[in-house]
């Protein structure tokens, strides 16, 4: 199809590549780190992809009688919705906003807005206070107290106090000026583009859609505002990963990628950088992870039996080493979030900048290894970077310049300013470089579908 002209700054890269991938399967020889066999773990992933296919076939029944009542279809967003409906009565708007190019750094203006969301299941039935300041990181207790007592803050449209109790089902919303963090001004690249979906080569340091203290800075909002219209997400990659990303443009095109993805038929390789010298024979880490502590997004390995686990396997592959670092392939068999990292840094080779997993000063001197930690210590610690202290990695040793409190406060809404952000903020060295569907065509062995990147410029030795 024709490229639409209003794709600006982004730079169209059409590459649609189908390859034949050497299957892995575990021989003799292969290194293995897990507390669980093989047919174990295989049991688990099947039970999982039954479970989701289930899930799928549900929603495909639910889309196909919806399709009976079109006036229930939101066409801007292609997404199903109830008249009358709380969400949509009370859909989050989006206010003028101006954009700038400073360098590296795309940074946009700060403007006026109003915060719309839902209870979450761990906020219900605490204080409002407490949840701001436990929850929001970027600004002080004290902006919390004074917002709420100036009656910013409103639950189910009635203003809320210092002692109000969020419930089950409340709607809170908060008026700021907000102040959202600078991302890297580097371009989206167009792996490949059709009428239903979109192929992207992200940019690490971006996150993929509006979350935290980031709404305009984000791919999905970026991609709005060069096309005019909304895309989906169909794929999620970490804020500082980069690589594919699967976008879609209209119904069918989320219906057949998520699928796809959802019940496990697509193959997925990452590249990484990483501490040390990695074994030079294929490793493969079976161990569950569980969600630490949501605000930080911190995760570890642990048991199976632990409450919030899920398991979780990834196979691993050095390509080479310098003497300091080494290129790994990573192929996860599954989808957890922070998989690849957690899963190298149980081996003793985190991302040599991952700022969270590769940071000695939170980890000690073995860097989390085996998944040995305090994590009382290791949470207090990550509290302090983008406040405190600067975001440090074992590669940027003395943490260098990054994000933190300036000591400065806003002229208008007297918010905490931070400074802008350092390469630990907007960088980790883990990229999405191959996503290929697991099904071949019929009467051959080419592969149905077939996206690939070129390696990022710190994946090639020189």
């Amino acid at each position: 199809m024709q490229r639409n002209n209003r794709l600006r700054n982004l730079l169209t890269v059409p590459v649609i590549m189908a390859r034949q991938l050497k299957r892995n399967a575990l021989s003799a020889g292969l290194a293995f780190a897990g507390n669980a066999t093989s047919n174990e773990f295989d049991e688990h992933l099947q039970n999982e992809v039954e479970r989701e296919r289930e899930i799928q076939k549900k929603k495909k029944i639910k889309r196909t009688q919806s399709k009976k009542s079109p006036d229930l279809i939101n066409k801007s967003t292609f997404q199903s919705r109830t008249i009358g409906s709380k969400k949509e009565k009370h859909r989050q708007l989006d206010p003028e906003y101006e954009i700038v190019i400073d360098g590296p750094l795309r940074k946009i203006k700060p403007y006026h807005f109003t915060y719309r969301t839902f209870c979450k299941e761990r906020w219900r039935d605490k204080k409002l206070v407490d949840v701001f300041i436990s929850e929001f990181r970027d600004r002080e207790s004290e902006y919390y107290k004074r917002t709420i007592e100036n009656g910013d803050v409103h639950i189910n449209d009635e203003t809320a106090d210092l002692s109000t109790v969020i419930r089950n089902g409340d709607l809170i919303t908060h008026q700021v000026h907000r102040h959202e963090p600078p991302v890297t001004s580097r371009p989206i690249k167009v792996i490949f583009e059709d009428d239903n979906i979109m192929v992207i080569d992200k940019p690490s340091g971006i996150p993929v859609h509006p979350t935290g203290r980031y709404r305009f800075n984000t791919i999905t909002k970026m991609l709005q505002n060069n096309l005019g219209f909304v895309v989906n997400p169909c794929n999620r990659l970490d804020r500082l990963t980069s690589g594919l990303m699967f976008l879609a443009k209209t119904p069918k095109g989320a219906d057949n990628i998520g699928d796809q993805l959802k019940a496990r038929e697509v193959t997925k390789e990452y590249v990484a950088k990483v501490v040390g010298e990695f074994p030079e024979t294929e490793v493969i880490v079976e161990k569950p992870l569980k969600l630490i502590e949501p605000r930080l997004a911190l995760n570890a390995v642990c048991q199976m039996d632990e409450k919030g686990a899920k398991h979780a396997k990834t196979v691993f592959n050095r390509i080479s080493y310098d003497g300091k670092t080494s290129i790994v392939k990573c192929k996860p068999l599954t989808g957890r979030s922070h998989q690849i990292r957690v899963h190298l840094q149980y081996l003793g080779h985190p991302i040599a900048n991952d700022p969270i997993y590769s940071n000695d000063e939170v980890w000690g001197n073995n860097l989390g290894k085996g998944g040995q930690a305090d994590f009382d210590i290791v949470i207090t610690k990550l509290d302090e970077i983008g406040k405190r202290k600067p975001a440090k990695s074992w590669f940027h040793g003395n943490g260098g310049y990054g994000e933190v409190l300036r000591q400065e406060k806003c002229s208008i809404c007297e918010s905490d300013l931070y400074t802008d952000p350092g390469p630990n903020d907007l960088d980790l060295w883990l990229h999405a470089y191959l996503y290929e569907s697991t099904e071949t065509e019929e009467g051959t062995e080419k592969k149905k579908w077939c996206y690939k990147t070129e390696y990022p410029e710190w994946a090639l030795r020189r």
